[in-house]
């Protein structure tokens, strides 16, 4: 109680010193006024740091008014040389309210002009508290002069700040403040922020600030709003075409604290391509905050949310629709003085994804240690219809079924100056997707992806590794099937994307469809660095090891086609098969090089009796998009077989030493095939243009002598016991294969029948179609009619035949058109004479009646043969109506078979213009091979 006695007693003791000396003080100034504009240039001094100057000051108590002119501060640092004018401010002012907590009115302040300019300190400052003397200070004022002080009315006219922050220079301009009895203090100017090195230019024509009037000396603080509407923003990366921002505020000198509450900024036409052409659209954005919090150095956010509406931007193709844009974050912490930042559970739905959940925990690398690393993010999402947003970008058809359980979890870790860490997992499960024909489906898939990679941002390089595994649900293209569970597919990368040069390394791509197909890529591509030049360079090495050809021919070739060529069910396969491929792209041109291999491989037919043991090929591959410059050297590669059996030709083996070019592949040395009767010389074959439509083959055919009877024997073409003796001799050169048809120039002679029979102009068009058409032209000479028509159903004719069949045309198996001349011609020693029985069938084919009906066939029976002068039948076919003619004119009659003189017989073509389907003259032809009658119409 003593203690206490004693600290009252000398707290009120020092108290009554302190009033005695302020009231000595204030009777001194009464009497002396000349000394009150020395003692405030010298406080303001004291208080503010800076040399303050002042032309007039003048203070009076009844009325207690104020009033300054000339008013100069200037900084004394001149690192920061910066300088305050006020040229002339008056104010009425009057003290009001109880003891302790009395206010200081300002009434009928007018403040002309306030002119700032200087520097900003650049960093930003520090925590400071209020010293004791101050503080002492502001309690003695408080206590016996006043609390607070409030602006009941006045204004400030015409005032400008220009200020520079490092690079930035600020400016606010045309500041006008007004204040009234009953009405908030209102603060406007126009605000315009610049910075040269970025080219960054900020302006903010209405600016308002609408604060209470009333300010506590002893806990200062400022309250109120922030209004500012059609902002502008430009610079290199971006610019806004008007931004409105509000937010409640209050700034509390004593805790350095500025808050603000119910934070809005509204963005219109925000482009983010504006030095790019303007790809982009343009853009609104709304940022809202319901509380942000800075006390140096911590800053809080609460409650922020940002909202980017649907836009829809343009491409070279088509019209992209950008869906909405959402990211809420409930809470956030920066700290500025251990440069760190805590957002936790930011929820983003962005490009029609949803649910993705982000966490970033940023620290300084000397708060958070080398092994902590200085960034940590992490993004997660569940069923976040990543399909679904593909197709509304129209990265997959929209018109495709899709269902799919997927999950993503990625997350970067590291030094905040680099390099980072970086680990993504993906994973889909239950993937169900079909397109709209049927063409490709799958059914129940899983799929695990797991990447990691290392971020350098000094380097401007990312590596990455990557794998990838599908081992569960079936999947069908067009017409291949695979079970994933059978067949799983596996695939890793590694490589590096350099960002600077746009090139992307993959030093291991390997790809493995398992116990089917296995696949390696090593490479690099590279994106065009100029926009103007479109394109990239690409060097890729493709390698398939050496596999078994069976289970790759069975998945790939057997399985899907079988149906269509029921050959192939049969069809039996055996070796190993590898190949590697360079793929490289340079000015848009294209090149594959490389080379296909079998090893000990078979293909085997038994149906058909076709085999093929003892496969070796080396194929050699080069395809080039673009003129393709003949090289200096081309590619070597051999095909050897074995032995090859293709019915109806005799086993032999096969050798070809092959040479490939850009686009084309060629063998030089000739080939002999071995047919039945003979051999056949194939010349050298080149071909070109063997990728596209307009490829083109060029060799040449030489046969010598070949027997026909055992020639057309072996094909079939004639029967077994069949007899015919000659031979066939010919040279084709060049034949040639363009544009889907094959031509040929040269001819091959049938040495048959006494004569000669020769084939020319064969070839064929639509060939590698569904209706391919076969042509020939053909003529012969000097052919006996006895040998040819000697112990067959049509009977025997003696003579010797001319004629030619011209223009013929074969499709779907049965000529389209033809264009057929027989006739005889009269020789030395050679009798022409003509069976009954083939003077009928001649009747029947050419559509009349037999000449030997009624009497003149009971008197014809006596003979055995006619003699005759002359034959001559003509055949046109065209669009399946064949015309049958006699070339033999006399008297007004046409004769297919002209008599000789009163003994013989005469054929007339009773009806000229009669026509027949091809199909009903094949039926009377048969008929007659069947010795069955005549078929007349």
């Amino acid at each position: 109680m003593r203690r206490l006695k004693k600290i009252v007693l000398i707290s009120g003791i020092f108290l009554c010193f302190i009033l005695i000396s302020l009231s000595g003080m204030g009777l001194y100034l009464y009497y002396h006024p000349e000394r009150l504009k020395p003692m405030m240039e010298n406080s303001f001094s004291a208080a503010t740091g800076s040399s303050c100057t002042m032309e007039n000051f003048s203070f009076s108590l009844r009325p207690m008014v104020l009033t300054a002119s000339g008013i100069f501060f200037k900084t004394l640092k001149p690192k920061q040389a910066s300088s305050l004018e006020i040229p002339f401010i008056r104010t009425e002012m009057a003290i009001e309210g109880p003891w302790g907590r009395r206010s200081l009115i300002l009434k009928n302040m007018r403040i002309t002009g306030i002119f700032m300019d200087g520097a900003l300190a650049a960093n930003l400052p520090g925590k400071t508290g209020t010293s004791f003397p101050v503080r002492m200070v502001q309690g003695i004022v408080s206590l016996f002069f006043f609390r607070d002080i409030r602006i009941q009315s006045g204004e400030i006219l015409d005032g400008h700040i220009l200020a520079s922050w490092g690079d930035q220079t600020i400016s606010a301009r045309q500041i006008h403040a007004n204040a009234g009895i009953d009405q908030p203090l209102v603060l406007s100017f126009a605000l315009e922020v610049k910075n040269a090195a970025r080219n960054l230019q900020v302006t903010a024509p209405n600016v308002h600030l609408i604060s209470n009037n009333a300010f506590d000396i002893a806990d200062f603080k400022f309250n109120g709003t922030l209004q500012a509407e059609n902002i502008t923003l430009q610079d290199a990366a971006l610019g806004v075409q008007r931004m409105d921002v509000q937010s409640n505020f209050t700034y509390s000198q004593d805790h350095k604290n500025l808050k603000a509450e119910n934070f809005q900024i509204h963005i219109t036409g925000l482009d983010l391509m504006e030095k790019t052409d303007g790809r982009l659209p343009l853009m609104d954005v709304g940022l809202q905050a319901e509380n942000i919090s800075y006390r140096y150095p911590v800053m809080e956010i609460t409650g922020a949310s940002l909202q980017i509406p649907q836009a829809k931007f343009r491409t070279e193709t088509r019209d992209i629709l950008m869906g909405d844009i959402g990211i809420y974050v409930p809470d956030g912490r920066m700290d500025m003085e251990k440069r760190s930042a805590a957002l936790s559970h930011i929820r983003c739905e962005a490009f029609g994804l949803k649910n993705m959940v982000l966490a970033i925990d940023v620290k300084s690398d000397i708060e958070s240690g080398l092994n902590d690393g200085g960034i940590n993010l992490v993004l997660e999402g569940e069923k976040t219809e990543f399909f679904q947003a593909a197709a509304a970008y129209k990265m997959i058809p929209s018109d495709w079924a899709l269902s799919v359980k997927d999950a993503i979890r990625i997350k970067v870790a590291g030094p905040v100056a680099g390099p980072w860490q970086v680990r993504a997992d993906v994973s889909l499960t239950d993937l169900t997707f079909q397109n709209r024909n049927g063409s490709l489906m799958g059914e129940k898939i899983s799929l695990s992806t797991e990447i990691q990679g290392v971020v350098d941002a000094k380097d401007s390089i990312l590596t990455f590794a990557a794998d990838s595994a599908a081992g569960a649900g079936e999947a069908l293209y067009d017409r291949y099937y695979v079970n994933l569970k059978e067949n799983p597919v596996v695939s890793s990368c590694k490589g590096a994307y350099k960002f600077k040069q746009k090139l992307l390394e993959i030093s291991s791509l390997t790809f493995n469809l398992t116990d089917i197909l296995p696949l390696e890529i090593q490479g690099f591509l590279k994106q065009s660095p100029s926009t103007r030049k479109a394109g990239h360079e690409a060097d890729f090495t493709v390698t398939i090891p050496q596999v078994p050809v069976k289970p790759i021919f069975h998945h790939l070739l057997q399985e899907p086609y079988k149906a269509l060529k029921p050959f192939l069910a049969t069809l039996e396969t055996e070796g190993t098969v590898s190949a590697e491929f360079t793929i490289n792209q340079s000015e848009n041109v294209w090149q594959v090089k490389g080379r296909f291999g079998w090893r000990e491989g078979s293909l085997v037919s038994k149906d058909k009796g076709i085999s093929l043991a003892g496969i070796h090929l080396d194929l050699p591959v080069w395809y080039r998009t673009g003129l393709a410059e003949i090289p200096a050297e081309s590619i070597k590669g051999k095909i050897a077989v074995r032995s090859v059996t293709l019915p109806p030709l005799p086993e032999q083996p096969l050798s070809l030493v092959l040479d490939a070019g850009p686009n084309r592949i060629s063998f030089d040395s000739p080939t002999m095939i071995q047919v039945p009767g003979g051999e056949i010389r194939l010349g050298a074959v080149q071909a070109r243009n063997i990728y596209g439509p307009d490829m083109s083959v060029h060799t040449c055919l030489a046969i010598d002598g070949i027997n026909l009877q055992t020639l057309l024997s072996g094909i079939g073409a004639l029967p077994p016991e069949g007899k015919l003796a000659g031979t066939l001799t010919g040279i084709l050169d060049p034949i040639r294969y363009e544009k889907y048809a094959v031509t040929s120039q040269g001819t091959m002679v049938a040495r048959v029948f006494g004569g000669k029979v020769l084939l020319s102009d064969l070839g064929a068009s639509g060939i590698l179609t569904s209706a391919p058409v076969f042509k020939l032209n053909a003529g012969w000479d000097d052919l006996l009619l006895a040998e040819m028509t000697t112990d067959t159903a049509f009977g025997k004719i003696e003579g010797v035949l001319k004629g030619h069949l011209r223009d013929v045309e074969i499709a779907y198996g049965q000529p389209q058109k033809l264009d057929l001349l027989l006739e005889s011609v009269e020789k030395k020693g050679i009798p022409q004479t003509i069976s009954i029985a083939a003077v009928d069938n001649i009747a029947q084919i050419g559509g009349g009646q037999s000449p030997f009906m009624g009497l003149a066939g009971a008197f014809a029976s006596v003979f055995e043969k006619f003699p005759y002068e002359k034959i001559g039948i003509q055949a046109v076919l065209l669009n399946d109506m064949l015309t049958i003619n006699g070339t033999i004119r006399e008297g007004g009659e046409e004769y297919i078979v002209k008599s000789q003189g009163f003994s013989g017989v005469n054929i007339i073509n009773q009806n000229p213009d009669n026509r027949i389907h091809f199909k009903d003259m094949v039926k009377r032809i048969e008929r007659i091979a069947r010795k069955e009658g005549a078929v007349i119409h």
